[in-house]
């Protein structure tokens, strides 16, 4: 028996289940062969749904900057517009078609992905840089995109951008060109019609109260009947089917439909007895199935499904069933679903017969986050003991037995080995105490308390490895506090603008890649590039002054080392000018004196050679007075 405590339980699974399902881009190809899905991530997923395997996946270059916005899908017959005649009478004979996938991106991109080569065919780019909102082809070569306030038209053979025109003020979020005409619909709150060919505004339809997300086609079973499209939005919990016959003057719905939720995805069949059949998946993980037949009259009321599908899971423990969300569904014919449920990574895809007589059809499966577990692999808490055939049973008569030690030929420890063992190592306890080489911890404690101190302690080290390893182990969530700091540290002093700097370009060099995803990149660095501008336009004038300093302080140094030299006179005259003639007079009667006796000491002082060279002379003179 259910009680209201398990419907209230259940209604809040079901509402964390909405929660967790992301917003992702999904879609089936044509003849619901194919599933491709693009993650949060930025990955493209492709599973076949014949078969339920998960076939490709794809990452694209530069999917953290350029990511997938939108996909869709076509299929174009191998026999294309180019190449040779023989290799078209080749293909012809193949008769096989080419499904491509078509990525638009949030860079103007356009990427055409081919599943038979498992790869990106070609990349088309817009050069206008403009988010692509939505993509829609006509089974032709061209393919149309919707951006912010302009249709782009892409030639698929030319690989090139055809044309494009602007749609006034409205951003344009959904896009859909209508099959074997020249017609184009493009929705932002309104829905227009376009002529292709003059790119002029045939009709303006009312539309919804928030943006649209989704067109869908509804192909008329007649020639001569009306076509119609159905549309949803992302606030409203209706859809509305409007008549693309442009000779009738209403702009207004014909017929609405009433959901639970939000559609998110969207798949219509149309009968033989004209009878549509339309399954809206939404966002709470079910799948409404309308059936009603449009024949141009106007529905007042709306329309409420006729069944609406649920997946749940089964707890065995407690007796309460979890819902499955159910991301896609698609028709495979008009009385069976193609069923996409599970998760991101696990996808399971099952064709369900739909009962039209049943309110809810709830369908009970396995949960696909439960890991499956077989019995074989399962723990056992029984353990049974193994039994050798050594073992010996005791008795109540021998209580005892004799058993003999073996000796295994492995000799024994001797004690004195053992405690030498169990000793601690004395050349342990004089092993340097081991230091730590960052100080990541700490930092994290700063940057949360804003402790001063401690921030202090760890920016202010000079050790250029060390600042590396704090960093290397620092989490995401600190760096925008660590900017803010290391700004008031590069606002202070010289010391501090240096360590502040040093700081500054390891955590850019370490933390470039996730600087560059930053959108708040500029706002971040800002203080520190208005920081270093200033100190920049200083140095010019700051480089002048240090060259005039360097000038003064050399010719001060040189001027003192000349004064400490001391240098011996070449010559030292003295001029001693007297007026007195008293000393005049007594310095010459000192000086004739002087002479005098100088010249009488030289001649008493003659030399004894001259002395007997005279004698000889006055003996020879007297010689000759007497002889004569």
């Amino acid at each position: 028996m259910v009680t209201v405590l398990d419907v209230l339980k259940s209604e809040v699974k079901k509402t964390k289940c909405m929660a967790v399902a992301a917003k992702m881009a999904c879609q089936f190809s044509e003849d619901g062969k194919y599933f491709a899905q693009i993650t949060s991530e930025g990955k493209v997923k492709i599973w076949n749904t014949q078969t339920n395997a998960f076939e490709q996946e794809f990452t694209p270059d530069y999917h953290l900057t350029s990511s997938c916005t939108c996909l869709h899908f076509m299929s174009l017959n191998a026999t294309s517009k180019l190449g040779s005649p023989r290799k078209k009478k080749r293909r012809e004979s193949i008769n096989e078609t080419n499904t491509h996938i078509v990525f638009g991106t949030s860079s103007g991109r356009l990427l055409i992905y081919s599943l038979l080569k498992g790869d990106v065919d070609c990349i088309i780019d817009s050069a206008t840089s403009q988010h692509i909102n939505c993509l829609s082809s006509n089974k032709n070569e061209y393919i149309y995109s919707g951006t912010d306030n302009n249709v782009l038209v892409w030639n698929f053979y030319k690989k090139n951008l055809s044309s494009k025109w602007p749609t006034g003020n409205d951003k344009v979020v959904a896009i859909l060109a209508i099959p074997d005409s020249d017609r184009l619909l493009t929705a932002s709150k309104c829905i227009k019609l376009w002529s292709i060919n003059s790119q002029e505004v045939i009709k303006t339809y009312t539309g919804h109260s928030s943006l649209i997300t989704l067109l869908h086609y509804i192909h008329p079973v007649r020639s001569t009947s009306d076509a119609y499209v159905i549309s949803g939005s992302k606030g409203d919990r209706l859809l509305s089917c409007w008549n693309l016959n442009e000779e009738i003057d209403g702009k207004n719905a014909i017929a609405s439909f009433l959901m639970e939720d939000i559609v998110n995805h969207l798949s219509v069949n149309v009968a033989q007895d004209g009878s549509t059949h339309i399954a809206a998946t939404v966002r709470s993980g079910v799948v409404h199935v309308y059936q009603y037949t449009l024949n141009g009259r106007k529905c007042s009321k709306p329309i409420k499904p006729k069944t609406t599908v649920q997946i749940v899971a089964d707890s065995q423990q407690n007796g309460t069933v979890s819902p499955i969300h159910i991301a896609a569904a698609t028709y495979r014919d008009a009385e069976t679903l193609c069923i996409c449920y599970g998760t991101s990574i696990t996808q399971i895809f099952e064709d369900v017969k739909v009962s039209a007589y049943k309110k809810l059809q709830c369908l009970l499966r396995e949960n696909v986050l439960k890991p499956n577990v077989s019995k074989e692999n399962q723990i056992s808490k029984l353990r049974t003991p193994v039994v050798g055939n050594d073992v010996h049973y005791l008795s109540s008569q021998s209580s005892t037995i004799s058993t003999k030690r073996k000796n295994d030929g492995q000799q024994e420890v001797p004690m004195e080995k053992r405690l030498e063992n169990l000793m601690v190592n004395e050349s342990d306890s004089n092993e340097k105490v081991p230091r730590a080489n960052n100080f990541a911890k700490l930092l994290i404690q700063g940057l949360h308390s804003k402790d001063k101190s401690i921030l202090q302690t760890v920016l202010l080290k000079k050790d250029e490895q060390l600042i590396k390893n704090t960093i290397k182990r620092l989490p995401i969530d600190v760096i925008p506090p660590l900017f803010e700091e290391l700004t008031k540290l590069i606002q202070g002093k010289t010391l501090s603008r240096r360590i502040g700097l040093m700081w500054v370009k390891n955590l850019i060099l370490i933390n470039t890649s996730l600087l560059m995803t930053n959108p708040n990149l500029s706002t971040i660095f800002g203080d520190i590039l208005r920081t270093i501008e200033a100190g920049l336009a200083l140095q010019a004038p700051r480089n002048q002054l240090m060259g005039r300093l360097e000038l003064l302080v050399s010719q001060i140094n040189n001027i003192s080392k000349q004064e400490s030299q001391d240098y011996e006179p070449a010559l030292v005259f003295n001029d001693k000018v007297s007026s007195d003639s008293d000393n005049d007079e007594m310095e010459f009667e000192e000086h004739s004196s002087s002479e005098n006796e100088w010249e009488e000491q030289s001649s008493g002082e003659e030399d004894p050679d001259n002395v007997k060279m005279n004698e000889t002379d006055d003996q020879n003179e007297s010689d000759e007075a007497m002889s004569s």
